[in-house]
């Protein structure tokens, strides 16, 4: 992962600068295409070239998809994006500015190339309510890459303030050069990238979704432009790409983007009156990143966060099995997705007391306790370290999911909606399907569960004529 805490740093000072400036104005326009407070967001590793000038595949497109049908049982099926790492020519950081040719190596048995696997993969995924999109980077340029030429011989790089190309790291071994947002702009060159890339795959359009990766403006000291200038361009990128009706996401919070960047992956620095001020449904991210450590972590308990995902899928890279992810997966969706896709549907209200003693409002009657790690709906308790149940609102039916990380016996009031049921059925949840394991009674609208440590459960009303496994 790419660390960018200075860069963060000199951000900060732009941001306070856009606040003030009479001419910056935030959009208002929040029509995404997808609602990024009840999606659960992940990148995937597919490849990263090699030291010999070839690709290392980690997830080939049939593992791939096989990992989206079990992500999508373990979700209960809840709307997800998953956007790919490393699709482009030998993989991740590679060839850049220029994305415009599928990974070969990525090419299934009797396909044309590997275009042709990919945009198989982005029709199958939708069978398992998943959107799958591309991870790229409209910032780095290398050396190496078919465009480096064309973008030196344009003005397409900036430059340090004695005129050399500006360097802003070196990944798989080579340099990376800035991008000049303004000058890629202005020459067409931004929009022509765009452009070739949806001509390359027109099912992007479909996905509604990209991700720019390390998205960051920097001061052209070579040319005199401001790092706030160069924010501006980014702006018009970013107006491009939803007039193609496709929504962008992007790795570190900006907040100048809001009304305009709905998902960020990485959401530190935001405050708890940023939470207060902003809905999720306008702007919202993944996790905030521990390397900063100076970020607000317990607003991750008080507001809900999601979950990275990339890190836990199985490869060799992230050093995790085919028979260990389930239970990593379930970890974290369950401890975080489902208190997050539930407070994001309630309007926040006030955080009262200081540090670890804060308590958030929501509308609903619903509050998140920070000093004992509860969760209450009324006099209901959602939530008490880490056992919790919550009703599954994704799925517009009567259902509830429970989890407890250490195990734990569970004396769970029910909702209003179940007040005439009787029976409830609980369900095994696993990357296979749902399992049956057992009816229990209700008894004065309560019910008793025995959760086993780090295993999902799916709670219906109880019907007849249901199959074993589901």
């Amino acid at each position: 992962m790419k660390s960018y805490l200075f860069e963060l740093r000199r951000l900060s000072i732009i941001l306070i600068v856009f606040v003030l400036s009479s001419q910056y104005v935030f959009s208002q326009n929040n029509s995404y295409r997808h609602d990024y407070s009840q999606t659960l967001v992940m990148k995937m590793l597919i490849a990263l070239p090699d030291t010999n000038g070839g690709t290392r595949v980690y997830c080939d497109l049939h593992k791939a998809l096989n990992l989206i049908k079990q992500t999508d049982n373990l979700t209960l099926g809840v709307p997800k994006i998953i956007y790919l790492v490393g699709w482009q020519y030998r993989g991740h950081d590679d060839l850049y500015p220029a994305f415009f040719e599928v990974n070969p190596a990525l090419k299934r048995t009797g396909d044309k190339n590997a275009r042709e696997s990919l945009l198989w993969l982005m029709k199958e995924a939708k069978k398992y309510h998943t959107a799958v999109s591309l991870h790229i980077n409209m910032t780095d340029a290398y050396d190496d890459s078919p465009l480096w030429k064309e973008y030196v011989d344009n003005d397409l790089i900036s430059k340090n303030a004695n005129g050399t190309l500006m360097v802003i790291g070196n990944y798989n071994g080579k340099k990376a050069y800035q991008i000049n947002y303004r000058n890629e702009w202005e020459k067409g060159y931004a929009k022509m990238r765009i452009d070739k890339l949806l001509e390359l795959l027109p099912s992007l359009k479909e996905s509604g979704t990209i991700h720019l990766d390390a998205w960051i403006a920097r001061e052209n000291k070579g040319a005199y432009e401001s790092n706030v200038l160069e924010a501006k361009y980014q702006e018009k990128v970013c107006q491009y790409w939803r007039s193609k009706g496709i929504d962008v996401t992007s790795e570190w919070v900006m907040d100048y983007m809001t009304g305009l960047v709905p998902y960020f992956w990485h959401f530190n620095h935001r405050t708890q009156e940023d939470y207060l001020k902003i809905p999720a449904n306008r702007l919202t991210g993944s996790h905030m990143n521990p390397d900063l450590r100076k970020s607000d972590f317990d607003l991750e308990f008080l507001f809900g966060t999601s979950m990275y995902g990339e890190g836990i899928f199985p490869n060799e890279r992230n050093k995790i099995s085919d028979d260990q992810w389930e239970a990593m997966f379930a970890h974290d969706f369950y401890l975080n997705f489902l208190q997050y896709s539930y407070l994001n549907r309630l309007k926040r209200l006030k955080v009262e007391g200081e540090l670890k003693s804060r308590t958030a409002y929501f509308s609903n009657d619903v509050k998140v306790s920070l000093a004992d790690s509860t969760v209450y709906e009324k006099n209901r308790l959602l939530r008490s370290g880490n056992t919790l149940c919550f009703p599954v609102l994704w799925l517009n039916e009567n259902t509830l999911a429970a989890y407890s990380l250490k195990g734990a016996e569970l004396l769970y009031s029910l909702p209003g909606s179940w007040k005439e049921i009787k029976m409830a059925e609980l369900f095994l949840i696993t990357k296979n399907g749902l399992i049956r394991s057992e009816k229990i009674e209700i008894l004065k609208n309560t019910i008793k569960l025995n959760l086993k440590a780090g295993q999902p459960y799916l709670i219906k009303p109880a019907t007849h004529n249901q199959s074993d496994k589901l």
